[in-house]
């Protein structure tokens, strides 16, 4: 430090180690030390404190603007779909009219066992609800050269077609389901080794049983038959057609 006059600050030295009092050397400097700040501690304390606030002043910004923290569930399932892709194996040509469609439903109730075991130990019986469709078509491919038949003037057509069949019916799986299913305790252990059951046949008997309804109740051919004759007047009726007559085919079932 330098006093006013600009001249340098000097002070005797401290005692040596030896006690001997002597002082430092004429002309030598002394500095002067500043006070030593406290050194910063480590305080769990007040660490837990901090972290309270932070947690406090989060939640009550979250309160104000309607904020949510989006944190990811480490522990979510995924699926993964490695499937190829699909590959063309052929086309058809289709010249049906799908002019009717009847949604059923059917409740299948199928048990197998055997004969010498009581179905306690062998066997299963599963409940099952099947929703599928079925639609009715008529087949304009099989139209002969006498099937259309226009007069003189060209205002009447006659029409004869062949009686709407029924098609595949289809099984709906999202919406079929398995009601109940008991199991024999020989079918249980086996099913912890790998043994599981096929609900391919409950598919197959649910199919049939759907088709075999809605060629008995007979509502979808009638209603084909409505479709396809609305569809031909109105498309003929277009050409100018005045008077459109459609015949159908008695069913050979």
């Amino acid at each position: 430090m330098t006093d006013e006059s600009g001249s340098l600050l000097q002070g005797t030295a401290a005692p040596d180690e030896g006690g001997s009092g002597s002082r430092e050397e004429p002309g030598a400097t002394r500095r002067l030390r500043g006070p030593r700040r406290p050194r910063f501690r480590f305080s769990p304390v007040r660490l837990i404190a901090y972290v309270v606030l932070a947690v406090l002043v989060l939640a009550g910004a979250a309160a104000v603007t309607g904020w949510r923290p989006s944190i990811p569930n480490p522990f979510a399932e995924r699926t993964i779909d490695r499937s190829s892709p699909a590959v063309l194996r052929s086309l058809e040509d289709l010249s049906e009219y799908h002019a009717g469609s009847a949604h059923l439903e059917v409740v299948v109730d199928l048990e197998d066992d055997s004969r010498w075991i009581p179905s306690a130990l062998r066997g299963e019986r599963t409940l099952f609800v099947g929703v599928g469709s079925v639609d009715a078509v008529v087949d304009f491919g099989a139209l002969g050269e006498d099937a259309v038949v226009v007069s003189a003037d060209r205002r009447a057509v006659t029409i004869s077609l062949p009686a709407p069949t029924l098609s595949e019916p289809h099984l709906d799986l999202d919406k079929s389901y398995v009601v109940a299913r008991q199991r024999g305790a020989l079918d249980r252990v086996g099913g912890l080794f790998g043994g599981q059951s096929n609900d391919s046949e409950l598919y197959k008997v649910a199919s049939a049983k759907i088709g075999e309804a809605a060629q008995t109740d007979g509502q979808v051919i009638e209603l084909a038959k409505t479709n396809t004759t609305a569809m031909l007047r109105g498309l003929l009726g277009a050409l100018g057609f005045t008077d459109v007559t459609v015949n159908y085919a008695t069913d050979p079932r």
